[in-house]
């Protein structure tokens, strides 16, 4: 992903995705879950204009992004409500994975096919795209058509929606988020040091889960230091392009090998997964040496530099530097 399709996505989220100045953690927190709940609502009931794939898409974006803010005061909030609420959203999201599942396998092949351009035709792989088309379309039709599992997840996400309110979060300071965003930090240079040392497609993929979460802290987090954290979350973000596409890429290779009808040919198959291989090592690569980048310091040394820049923050609010005459 482009240097420029991280900052737009990054603009896009943090217009809400945000602690607000003069609002305390815990109005900030519930805020940002009714936003995040009311946006994945609308999406599912089809009250926006995207596609159904599309409104899918982002209702899971959504989902993942309330999992990453309750895991942020999870220590606030409690074991109890950080899990139900956890679990609530995980699941949701996986009522609704294999129709986001089988659109990703066609924009991953579109991506792989668009990265060695060069070496191969635009229509190099046709049989192939279209035969995930088909694959596609049916599964669509299957789990959105009959509605089931979309309004089971939307059932749990308006009952989720209602226990917000009872969120309990008490405190106002820096110690409400310090211990959560540490455990984040440190689970992922833990993820970076498996994935080096054992690697393998599940080490990789737990990795960029971890670095998820980070993104998303470092989001919510913004107002700290804006251009500081923008251009922090812009390369945690980019990082987890590098693992994510390496995920689907790997889960490509998988689908292909478990369904030998989706490319018949032989040649073009081995061809394709070659390929496939070739660009998950140029992944891997980049994302490693962005992640020693990120995960440089350790993990209680971060989470003190940030809480310094959360106290002068506050402090500024506080104490605002008088206009200039």
């Amino acid at each position: 992903m482009s240097a420029y399709s991280n900052s737009h996505a990054i603009a896009h989220l943090t217009m809400a995705y945000r602690l607000k100045a003069h609002e305390s953690i815990s109005q900030g927190v519930q805020r940002i879950a009714y936003e995040q709940i009311d946006k994945a609502l609308a999406q599912l009931l089809g009250q926006t204009d995207d596609s159904q794939e599309e409104a899918v898409h982002d209702a899971r974006k959504r989902l993942k992004q309330l999992r990453a803010l309750v895991r942020l005061v999870r220590d606030e909030i409690g074991s109890q409500t950080y899990h139900q609420e956890n679990n609530c959203f995980r699941d949701a999201g996986r009522l609704l994975s294999d129709v986001r599942d089988a659109q990703v396998a066609i924009e991953t092949l579109d991506d792989l096919t668009e990265h060695f351009a060069k070496i191969i035709s635009a229509n190099g792989f046709k049989e192939v795209r279209q035969a995930l088309e088909a694959r596609s379309q049916s599964i669509s039709e299957r789990v959105l058509a009959e509605k089931n599992a979309q309004d089971d997840a939307i059932r749990m996400i308006k009952e989720a929606r209602k226990r917000v309110k009872h969120w309990s979060i008490k405190s106002n300071d820096w110690s409400t988020i310090q211990s959560s965003l540490q455990r984040v930090y440190k689970r992922g240079d833990k993820g970076l040091n498996c994935a080096v040392k054992q690697p393998s497609v599940e080490t990789f993929h737990d990795w960029r889960k971890r670095v998820k979460y980070l993104w998303y802290h470092l989001l919510i987090l913004k107002l700290v230091w804006p251009d500081l954290m923008d251009q922090m979350a812009s390369e945690t973000k980019q990082l987890a392009d590098y693992l994510g596409d390496d995920h689907d890429l790997a889960m490509l290779r998988q689908l292909l090998k478990q369904e030998p009808k989706l490319a018949r040919d032989r040649t073009q198959l081995d061809a394709l997964l070659g390929l496939i291989d070739r660009r998950r090592l140029q992944l891997q690569q980049s994302a490693q040496f962005l992640g020693r980048r990120i995960y440089a310091e350790k993990p209680g040394v971060f989470v003190e530099r940030i809480g310094v820049y959360w106290q002068v923050w506050r402090s500024e609010l506080e104490q605002p530097i008088p206009a200039q005459k």
